[in-house]
C-alpha cells in the first residue's frame, strides 16, 4: 500500500496550520491599520493596548495552527517509519548469499 490519501491528509493538516498562523499575522496587521485606538476599557495607554491586542492576535494564530502542523508532521513520520520498516523486513527476508 502507498497510503496516498493519508499522506495527502497529513500535508493538508500542515497547510491548514500554516494558514492559521498566517491568519494571526494578517489579523494583527489589519488590527494595527483599521482599529481606532483610543484609551480603552483597561485604562492603560493606547500604545500598550495596541501592543497587547497585536500580541494576542499573533499568539492566537500560533496556538491555533501549531497543533495542526505537529499532527500532520507526526503522521508523515509514521508513514515514513512504516516504509522504512517494510524495506528492512524485505531485506531480512531475502536469502543470504555467501
Amino acid at each position: 500500500m502507498r497510503y496516498r490519501f493519508t499522506r495527502a491528509w497529513a500535508r493538508v493538516l500542515v497547510v491548514v496550520g500554516v494558514v492559521a498562523i498566517l491568519a494571526g499575522f494578517v489579523s494583527a496587521g489589519i488590527a494595527l491599520v483599521t482599529e481606532e485606538w483610543r484609551p480603552g476599557v483597561t485604562g492603560t495607554s493606547a500604545a500598550l493596548e495596541r501592543a497587547l491586542v497585536v500580541g494576542f492576535l499573533i499568539l492566537s494564530g500560533f496556538l491555533a495552527g501549531s497543533p495542526f502542523i505537529v499532527f500532520g508532521q507526526l503522521l508523515e513520520i509514521f508513514l515514513d517509519q512504516r516504509r522504512l520498516l517494510a524495506r528492512i523486513a524485505r531485506r531480512l527476508a531475502q536469502p543470504r548469499e555467501r
